[in-house]
């Protein structure tokens, strides 16, 4: 095992990166075609291209900000309509890829959260952007701090892409929304869906952990105020809807608990992933979230929720909400129409239920790896030769090498620092072949190559 340590060690220290000390990296993605092999890197004021063929050198370099702007004015910021405005630094958002009209997708939290669309061959092509904007194309939470998370799908037919998008509160916006990517209004969920909250929506103060896309489904994973509580604590939630569905019928949201051996109650992230026993998603619960509090104390638990299961669950609540009024047998009610919409003539029961479902049940699962000394802040999983390898990031800028064997044993392989005392990203993200693995850090982008060949070493 101390070989191994020193190996990856080396591994780490020879890889090749990319750094800057005048911004903060915030996103990361790949060119969806390896063999191209281009990274791009969204930050504060800045966007990134890089060569991942040649050693992370840098290609093109975009200045995004610092603008001109102000949370309470409506875009184009001018001095007469806004003279409020302060120069303000522009926080990447959202940074995502279309592969089928080969572009990059970019929001910032200024100018209202607005989007645009740049060419995967250079991100100085700007192919889509918006002077005067409408409401619905507002995207991203215009607040460095508020949580917005996407994701890009192709429909059926495979003619046109939407965007789906979930945001924290920050304005009148819609938690969760379906947007236009082929059509316009472009960035609008104009005609397309969104999630109906009929409650004030500061009430439920969303914060969104990330969306992935299962199937047939578009999942979301977040935590919010449980209101229906004395407590009013937060509570994890995992959403699911079906990908054709745009009037969000088929929405159902159930809440994920993690309760032995400790009680860990709020996600700092889930991530969707591969494991030798299926689909799963891992997720990182973090000690505490009050109502009052909302910074989570030292320690993490690592826990995984098997997505068959969750699905299940999600079929459970709908088919009782559709046939029982949400009611077992014994009486007690599990399924209910959440954000305060008034459902008297499409209650639980009816054929169609234009109205937000969601279970009073939690999907249940236990701690695999916890600790208490940081915040675990991302997790890649590789599966090889039937075992699955988990890499996870922490808020001291360790990597920890953990092998997640199917039996539930947990065993770690191997921590090493990447950048003290620097978070590694959320976006830890292996390349399509699973051959490297890049890491991200506030100031620094690496690309490791050739640690799959210490997975030799797992049963040795």
């Amino acid at each position: 095992q101390r070989r191994l340590i020193w190996v990856f060690f080396l591994l780490i220290l020879l890889a090749p990166g990319f750094s800057r000390d005048d911004t903060e990296f915030q996103h990361l993605v790949l060119h969806p075609d390896p063999s191209i092999g281009k990274v791009y890197v969204g930050a504060r004021d800045h966007l990134f291209q890089l060569d991942g063929l040649d050693g992370l050198r840098l290609e093109q370099e975009e200045q995004t900000g610092p603008v001109s702007d102000s949370k309470d004015c409506i875009p184009p910021v001018t001095e007469s309509n806004c003279p409020q405005a302060r120069r303000t630094s522009n926080h990447n958002k959202l940074l995502l890829v279309d592969p089928k009209g080969s572009e990059l997708i970019t929001c910032g939290s200024v100018y209202q959260g607005t989007c645009q669309k740049r060419s995967l061959t250079s991100i100085s092509e700007v192919l889509f952007s918006t002077e005067r904007p409408m409401d619905t194309q507002y995207v991203a939470a215009n607040d460095p701090l508020v949580s917005t998370v996407g994701l890009v799908v192709g429909l059926r037919g495979g003619e046109r892409s939407v965007m789906y998008v979930g945001r924290g509160y920050t304005a009148s916006q819609p938690p969760i929304s379906t947007r236009h990517l082929s059509s316009e209004p472009i960035f609008s969920y104009e005609e397309t869906a969104k999630l109906a909250v009929a409650g004030r929506m500061s009430e439920y103060d969303h914060h969104f952990v990330t969306t992935f896309t299962r199937r047939t489904y578009v999942y979301f994973l977040f935590y919010r105020r449980d209101i229906k509580s004395s407590s009013r604590e937060y509570q994890t939630y995992a959403a699911r809807v079906c990908l054709d569905d745009t009037s969000y019928y088929s929405y159902v949201e159930v809440p994920l608990l993690k309760i032995i051996p400790l009680l860990w109650h709020v996600t700092e992230f889930l991530r969707f992933c591969p494991t030798s026993e299926g689909e799963d998603l891992l997720g990182v619960f973090s000690t505490r979230v009050s109502a009052t509090n909302q910074n989570p104390l030292d320690g993490s638990a690592l826990c995984i929720f098997h997505l068959d299961a969750l699905d299940r669950r999600i079929d459970s609540i709908r088919d009782l909400c559709y046939t029982q009024d949400g009611m077992l047998e014994d009486g007690r009610e599990v399924a209910y129409i959440e954000y305060e919409v008034k459902s008297s003539s499409y209650p639980c029961g009816s054929d169609h239920t234009p109205s937000p479902m969601a279970s009073r049940v939690p999907v249940v699962a236990k701690a695999v790896w916890q600790t208490f000394s940081t915040h675990l802040t991302a997790v890649a999983v590789s599966v090889r030769y039937d075992h699955s390898i988990a890499f996870l990031g922490d808020s001291k800028g360790t990597l920890h090498k953990v092998y997640l064997g199917q039996d539930g044993q947990v065993e770690v392989y191997a921590n090493v620092t990447i950048q003290p005392n620097s978070p590694i990203n959320s976006d830890l993200i292996l390349d399509q072949k699973g051959a490297h693995i890049y890491i991200m850090t506030k100031a620094s982008v690496s690309r490791i190559g050739g640690w799959i060949d210490t997975l030799s070493w797992v049963n040795q």
